[in-house]
């Protein structure tokens, strides 16, 4: 469903950052610079699989390792691609944030991009318990892709906001990490939930890493996959 520019955490060279093409659009859960740069590489229409009609960034947090590209992306879309970014920010907080960002501190053109919020979308903000200073404004994402289910954790330190939207078969995203953390999700709590979400016959694939060869390993020993990597995997 999702492949991946990176799925490394904030301290990692490549940033984690997901993307898919639907309806004539290219769609980015988060934009980290890492991820721009290797946009700018490949290109919005090999990414898309022709040119998009505009390219999609559905924000989770503010954090600089998840929106630290959003300006550089929306510079180049608009003087280089002329393809129109359209951000979706889950609620009005991070829509007054994302907007000083683009606007007061990166000087982003007003006509080269758009931030909407998430009603009509088809995208489901779920929120979720991460930074303390970023309380109520961390969300994961939950949409369907040509009807089948994908659940994108984002940062989160449980998986439990998302239980109600994994339904029996979805694709689920989510975060893993090697070092107990009060921020993230552990590997142990996801080696918990998973004779649950088999149950359910959930897929699963970790992100957001922060030890790459650890995650992968305990990964494999209970039944989830890494995230799938678009240059590794396709360049």
């Amino acid at each position: 469903m999702l492949r991946f520019l990176g799925r490394g955490s904030a301290f990692n060279t490549d940033n984690n950052c997901a993307f898919f093409a639907l309806g004539g659009k290219l769609f980015l859960l988060d934009c980290p610079m890492s991820a721009f740069h290797k946009m700018r590489i490949a290109g919005a229409e090999k990414l898309a699989g022709g040119r998009p009609e505009n390219i999609t960034v559905l924000i989770t947090h503010t954090h600089s390792d998840h929106i630290g590209g959003l300006g550089m992306l929306v510079h180049f879309s608009f003087f280089v691609w002329h393809i129109p970014v359209v951000v979706i920010a889950a609620n009005d907080d991070i829509r007054q944030d994302i907007s000083y960002v683009l606007e007061r501190l990166d000087g982003c053109d007003s006509s080269a991009y758009t931030i909407i919020s998430p009603e009509d979308t088809g995208f489901t903000p779920v929120a979720v318990n991460h930074a303390l200073p970023l309380q109520g404004r961390c969300f994961g994402w939950s949409f369907d892709i040509d009807g089948q289910r994908v659940v994108f954790t984002g940062d989160t330190s449980s998986l439990e906001p998302f239980m109600p939207y994994l339904t029996d078969g979805a694709y689920l995203y989510t975060e893993a990490s090697a070092y107990d953390s009060p921020v993230h999700l552990h590997i142990d709590k996801l080696r918990a939930l998973m004779p649950e979400l088999k149950s359910r016959n959930v897929k699963v694939f970790i992100m957001h890493l922060d030890d790459e060869e650890a995650l992968c390993s305990a990964a494999e020993k209970i039944g989830a996959v890494p995230a799938p990597l678009y240059i590794q995997a396709d360049n």
